[in-house]
Parts: C-alpha cells; structure tokens; sequence
C-alpha cells in the first residue's frame, strides 16, 4: 500500500511541476501580419526553446523551466557576437 501511496504521490508531483502554459511566441512560417509576435520559434526541447527576432534575425534560447520560465539568453558565436537567423 505504502509503494502505491508513494508512486501516486510522485506522480501527482510531477504533473503539478509540468504545469500547463501558453506562448506568446510564433511557431516558423506563421503569420506574418500586424497582430504577430516579435519572436518566432525555430526549435524546442523539454526545458527550453530558441527563437529569434523577426526584424533583427538575433536569436535567443529561452528557458520553459518551471525555476527560470521566460528567462531570454542572447546566443553568440566564438567572437561574442549575436548569432543570426538564415533560415
């Protein structure tokens, strides 16, 4: 009973932590109109999805972790400068 209790338990907590959002960011090849997001998404994984500026082509990783959600990281090449969209 008590290894029952306790993979309940653990399952509870884990969606709880998983957590439901929404993103204000743009998937590839949406709408380009008035009302689209500044950001487009180009990749995501479990923890993080990386997106880029749809005027300065900047790219950024931003974290979907339940600790540091929305967090933005500008990503840089070897010399320190912004690495760009050419998709």
């Amino acid at each position: 009973m008590k290894k029952i209790f306790g993979w309940l338990l653990a399952l509870v907590m884990v969606l709880a932590l998983a957590g439901c959002g929404t993103s204000s960011v743009e998937q590839e090849g949406a709408d380009t109109g008035s009302n689209a997001s500044m950001f487009v998404e180009v990749e995501s994984a479990m923890n993080w999805y990386v997106v880029y500026h749809r005027d300065t082509k900047v790219m950024y990783a931003v974290s979907d972790g339940s600790y540091n959600h929305g967090t933005f990281t500008m990503l840089v090449d070897a010399d320190g400068k912004p690495l760009l969209w050419e998709g």
